[in-house]
């Protein structure tokens, strides 16, 4: 089906890395946990929501207004295998996106007959899998960047506001591309703090979009050394 699709939230369990610290400093854990929130927001506009009623059901939409924007978070765990290279994985939420429009428009015989009002939103989730690459910026501090793949479960629910009749309702799990740039600066040996801009692909491809949508999440969190 179309348009919206955002990408994710159950909780799994983290290995793997990306780190700040100074690797020469000898009695250092090359493991560390983290945490993060921030916002996301669905790369959509209302004029593909409109194109996407006219392609799948015929019908004109008028009016349409799309939230994009929602609170996300992650958690993840890593492991840095020396002073260039790491890997992470984690869980994300990527929060929820809607839009609302009256269908103004629609084929004889179409139930109820327009105009009807629709409400329609987007949530994803899922798990990830990083490799990073990283460039210190002298002793605390580290610029890094990131690719890897996002198993998220994208679920995708249409309503008709005067009925409240569930028009559409999907669910769909699928793999895709996540990547990503972040700058981490340490605060002690065992705590530092970590900004990140990230993109994830083609989220919900099948459940309202015949390519799905870009997700981007910016967030800060908190990273913790063991």
């Amino acid at each position: 089906m179309r348009r919206l699709r955002l990408l994710a939230s159950p909780l799994s369990l983290l290995v793997a890395g990306g780190l700040w610290l100074p690797i020469g400093a000898a009695a250092q854990s090359a493991w560390y946990l983290g945490a993060s929130g921030g916002q996301s927001a669905i790369k959509a506009s209302a004029g593909e929501v409109d194109q996407g009623f006219l392609i799948d059901d015929a019908f004109t939409a008028s009016g349409t207004t799309l939230d994009k924007k929602d609170t996300a978070w992650k958690l993840y765990g890593g492991y840095r295998f020396n002073r260039f290279f790491g890997a992470e994985a984690g869980y994300a939420d990527l929060g929820k996106a809607s839009f609302s429009t009256t269908i103004v428009g629609a084929p004889v015989g179409t139930t109820p007959a327009p105009p009807f009002p629709i409400q329609a939103t987007a949530k994803a989730r899922g798990v990830f899998l990083s490799a990073l690459a990283h460039l210190q910026l002298g002793d605390s501090a580290s610029v890094f960047v990131k690719a890897g793949a996002f198993r998220s479960e994208a679920e995708f629910t249409e309503v008709i506001t005067t009925t409240g009749a569930t028009r559409v309702s999907r669910t769909e799990r699928r793999t895709d591309a996540n990547y990503g740039i972040g700058l981490q600066w340490g605060f002690s040996p065992s705590l530092a703090a970590r900004l990140e801009l990230e993109r994830f692909r083609r989220v919900g491809r099948q459940i309202g979009g015949r390519e799905g949508r870009d997700v981007d999440l910016a967030s800060l969190g908190i990273v913790f050394k063991f």
